[in-house]
């Protein structure tokens, strides 16, 4: 009988030690300045509304391991929420080397990089203009031989900006009608050339950083360059 009593509160007592030892360490680390439990996007959140700094996400801590992505992953996500918030590519080098960190870049630059209003999108062959100035416009199978020909600003620029991305010894960024235009251009013709000095040419911060932050990641990770996120780089005229 007496070690069915020491069972019985043994089953009882080691419970409740184990949740006042969660709670102790828990109340511990918030005092010692770490967030505790916190869902990486409300993290984020906090952080960017502060102006924080984005290393605070890797002191997330949680008392009990749980279901679902790992710490190191809910730290990771709560940079990315917190790049993608704030615009800012800086963050994403928190997440390099990695196919995640160019996610994050690829997510940010596709927020900051909007000069060009024409696209054509992957697996297509069809330009597609988003309105702005023009109404929206779609047109069949262009070329970028004789830019001058296109009637629409938008298309125009298009044009200049592809010859400058895909072919060799080609620049004419000077050819953009917006700042936001001639950076993107810009991002792309130091991009092929494969020299961060060029995002010199870049006027607005934060475009200026992801511009360097793209290059010297694909000069300094080999094994990324072929990453879905880092798109055709290689000059049209060097391939054919």
């Amino acid at each position: 009988m007496r070690k069915v009593l020491i069972i019985i509160g043994a089953a009882i007592v080691i419970p409740v030690l184990f949740v006042v030892i969660l709670i102790g360490r828990s109340i511990t680390l918030q005092l010692m300045g770490y967030p505790v439990d916190v869902p990486p996007s409300e993290l984020a959140d906090e952080i960017a509304a502060e102006n924080g700094n984005p290393l605070r996400c890797r002191r997330l801590q949680q008392t009990v391991p749980t279901m679902g992505p790992s710490l190191t992953e809910k730290r990771m996500l709560c940079v990315y929420i917190y790049a993608k918030l704030t615009q800012d590519p800086t963050a994403c080098e928190l997440l390099l080397p990695s196919e995640y960190g160019l996610a994050c870049l690829s997510d940010v630059g596709g927020k900051i990089m909007h000069g060009i209003r024409c696209n054509i999108f992957t697996g297509e062959t069809s330009l597609y203009c988003r309105g702005k100035k023009n109404a929206e416009l779609v047109m069949e199978d262009p070329t970028i031989e004789e830019c001058a020909s296109y009637e629409r600003e938008d298309v125009r620029e298009w044009c200049f900006f592809m010859r400058t991305l895909q072919i060799s010894q080609v620049h004419e960024c000077n050819q953009m009608q917006s700042e936001e235009a001639e950076d993107e251009c810009e991002t792309g013709y130091a991009f092929k050339q494969k020299d961060p000095s060029l995002c010199s040419a870049v006027k607005d911060d934060k475009r200026k950083k992801y511009c360097e932050i793209r290059i010297n990641t694909w000069l300094a990770y080999p094994s990324l360059r072929n990453s879905f996120y880092f798109g055709r780089a290689v000059p049209v005229d060097e391939t054919e």
